[in-house]
């Protein structure tokens, strides 16, 4: 026992120190206070020194009364000073979380508030108060989140927030990993490139895979069917990608989903430069409040054994309140397989849905008792992917390569002719540049460039031709930050605006909940596999046969095609339309390469 051993000792054990010295002084003063009842009540209570007698009392009583305030003066201090480290604690985020059920983050980037309104939205669809932890490495993030965390904004979540060495296994035991549903190891964004912030995530990821106990928990629940929903956010390089699998590849799977937004959302931005329908298709499948897409188990939807060897066809219209796009199922090896668009294959035991849906809850079976005819018309016909579109891009901010996939040869070199990327920022406000893409008679003007030059050039764009319409149609924006985005996405201005950074917290945050997910944005977004195509109305399709939804469902499955929606003339999608008023395109989803 010393004095520095005292201070440094928890709470309990000061305590515990103060009450012994305390017994002490009381039992061994009580023989010359008349008794131990007196000698307490002096100790605890002065007003009782006045009842002494003699000079002998009188004596060890004031000794009494001088060592009971100096304790008790000790046991407030002690109190003290741990209810202001309790304080402190609560505020930077040291506290332990002891409850289970919960989805934990790791880092903190800018999709962050993004991810959290989406998980909001679906704790909101549920009826349920989520549990979240935010686990920050660096206190001065728990102090930014909090000067920005905003209650009302996420009524539906019961949001914790914790710092703490995410190296050490023992700050992820202190937040009971192992009772969490859902872990998310975001891209931190406090390192000046991504090689850097791909190197803090796989250092994470090593420590979390080198706890035994933690891996084999991740193990025990993926072979029990009901996996923890680990992933893992990467940029774009190949080889951290690769070292996340391999790290976590159990068995024919994977441990944590590997997640990385630039592939993917590159992908979709690059699509969008054709036509910005493409964008809007996936904001709204990845949104949490409109129809997306769900794995349904059939034992949902009533006895198994009546979906046997019927047909994808013979599904597709026995379905209602949302639409069958394919089948799911592990493989005898357990490697998990998607197949959209699957016509012509049957349903068989082990196999899953694939729905597009706004709740699962409106899925209902009516089987189809009489046979459905499909057959092929002379006047659908059905478009190439490989469209013929004069593109002008401005900038090199997001690298979109694979655009060339969607467009045809002619298109590519127009685009080659007109990609203007310049060194410094007032070559893109030159007169030369501006009156090329005045006059070049572009289908679309793409502005891809960081978030302040981009909005400066979009405004100049749109000042100088606010009376033309149709050209402020043309001009589609990139942008990363939604406080931008927000100011150019007003009727007011006609423009239109891509915004990544949404785009990309939408996808973490499904995939946060079905993992399964990506390997169906992977395909649908990638030129390999099933596609999202549009039939111009009028080219591809007669106005004159969209009349009845169902009459067309059965029209475009003749051909292969899924209906999934239509779209107007100011580009707006009304995924699984049920009426054909004022549509300009036609949303369908078909297997490879139309032809």
């Amino acid at each position: 026992m010393s004095s520095e051993r005292f201070a440094l000792a928890p709470i309990w054990i000061q305590l515990i120190a103060i009450f012994i010295t305390s017994a002490i002084v009381i039992f061994s003063l009580s023989p010359f206070l008349g008794g131990l009842p007196r000698s307490y009540k002096i100790f605890a209570d002065p007003a009782n020194f006045a009842d002494t007698k003699g000079p002998v009392q009188f004596v060890v009583g004031l000794a009494q009364v001088i060592i009971g305030l100096v304790l008790f003066s000790f046991i407030i201090s002690v109190l003290s000073a741990a209810l202001i480290k309790l304080i402190e604690n609560i505020k930077s985020g040291s506290l332990p979380y002891k409850k289970s059920g919960h989805i934990l983050f790791v880092n903190y980037n800018i999709k962050l508030l993004m991810i959290l309104d989406q998980i909001n939205i679906m704790a909101r669809e549920k009826g349920i108060l989520e549990d979240v932890v935010l686990l920050f490495h660096e206190p001065s993030k728990v102090l930014t989140f909090r000067a920005q965390f905003d209650q009302s904004r996420w009524n539906n979540l019961d949001i914790c927030i914790r710092q703490g060495d995410v190296m050490s296994i023992r700050t992820f035991d202190r937040l009971s990993i192992h009772l969490a549903k859902a872990l998310v190891l975001l891209s931190p964004d406090d390192f000046d490139d991504s090689f850097e912030s791909d190197n803090f995530n796989l250092k994470i990821l090593t420590n979390l895979t080198n706890n035994v106990p933690f891996l084999n928990h991740l193990k025990d629940k993926q072979e029990k069917g009901i996996p923890i929903k680990c992933s893992i956010e990467l940029s774009s390089h190949q080889d951290a990608r690769r070292i996340a699998m391999e790290l976590t590849g159990y068995k024919s799977g994977y441990l944590f989903a590997v997640i990385t937004p630039g592939d993917v959302i590159g992908s979709i931005i690059a699509r969008a430069k054709v036509d910005p329908v493409y964008y809007k298709v996936f904001f709204e499948i990845l949104s949490s409040d409109g129809s997306t897409i769900h794995f349904i188990n059939p034992k949902q939807l009533g006895e198994i054994s009546k979906f046997d060897q019927l047909t994808f066809e013979q599904l597709l219209f026995s379905f209602k309140g949302g639409t069958l796009i394919g089948f799911s199922k592990a493989d005898v090896l357990g490697n998990f397989q998607i197949h959209l668009c699957p016509f012509g294959e049957s349903f068989s035991p082990g196999c899953w849905f694939i729905f597009l849906t706004d709740s699962v809850k409106h899925i209902k079976y009516q089987r189809i008792n009489t046979p459905i005819t499909l057959e092929k018309r002379m006047d659908i016909i059905p478009p190439n992917e490989e469209v013929s579109k004069k593109i002008c891009v401005i900038g090199d901010t997001w690298k979109m390569d694979n655009i060339e996939d969607f467009i045809d040869m002619e298109s590519r070199k127009v685009l080659q002719e007109s990609q203007f990327v310049f060194e410094t920022k007032a070559d893109y406000f030159s007169e030369d540049l501006l009156q090329k893409i005045q006059v070049g008679n572009f289908d679309n003007i793409v502005v891809n460039l960081d978030n302040e030059l981009g909005f400066r050039l979009t405004m100049l764009l749109v000042t100088a031709n606010k009376g033309d319409s149709q050209f402020l149609k043309k001009i589609i924006t990139i942008l990363g930050d939604p406080v931008t985005e927000q100011l150019l996405n007003t009727n007011l201005l006609g423009c239109n605006t891509v915004l990544s950074h949404k785009l990309s917290a939408r996808y973490i945050a499904q995939l946060a909940f079905q993992k399964n997910l990506e390997q169906i944005f992977v395909e649908l977004a990638f030129s390999k596999g099933s596609e999202f195509n549009l039939l111009e109305v009028g080219k591809h399709i007669s106005s004159e046969l969209l009349k009845d939804v169902e009459e067309v469902k059965k029209l475009l499955a003749a051909h292969e095609m899924i209906f999934l929606g239509a779209v107007d003339s100011e580009k707006n999608i009304v995924l699984e339309a049920s009426n054909f008023e004022g549509t300009k395109q036609v949303l369908v989803l078909s297997k490879g390469r139309i032809t």
